[in-house]
């Protein structure tokens, strides 16, 4: 099951949030950047695949700003795959987790890989039915 069914299926208590989230240990979550490497880590038995701008090593070499994926981008890989799609929003960036959560995404990581919009505070995850995977349980 994936592709926005957990996110959009579920009531977003944290018994089903944590439950989902534990769905994936054990397994491999592949960094992708497009549609066909979604698809390459789904045929080589990924257990789900995280949407990103950039892979981390090019944000650390190019520097700039590192910001959530394209949503269209996103959208694509999950019309590719049938494994759970996961997507990055910046810290303290509440807007990017209701987009993510709009397009119907499996589960969200604020990231601290991200260039955070707010320092100090995090997104409130109680406010979402979509699981977030995360090391702040704000």
């Amino acid at each position: 099951i994936g592709n926005g069914m957990y996110g959009a299926a579920q009531t977003g208590s944290w018994t089903v949030k944590a439950g989902l989230a534990q769905m994936l240990k054990g397994g491999v979550i592949m960094d992708v950047t497009d549609a066909e490497q979604a698809r390459i880590a789904e045929d080589a038995g990924a257990c789900a695949v995280m949407a990103l701008e950039r892979v981390p090593s090019d944000i650390r070499r190019d520097g700039g700003v590192a910001r959530m994926s394209d949503p269209s981008k996103i959208d694509e890989i999950m019309k590719t795959v049938s494994i759970p799609v996961m997507a990055k929003c910046r810290i303290g960036h509440f807007v990017e987790a209701q987009v993510l959560e709009a397009l119907g995404i499996d589960y969200i990581d604020e990231s601290e890989v991200l260039t955070p919009a707010d320092e100090e505070h995090h997104v409130n995850k109680h406010d979402f039915k979509v699981p977030f995977v995360t090391h702040a349980m704000v």
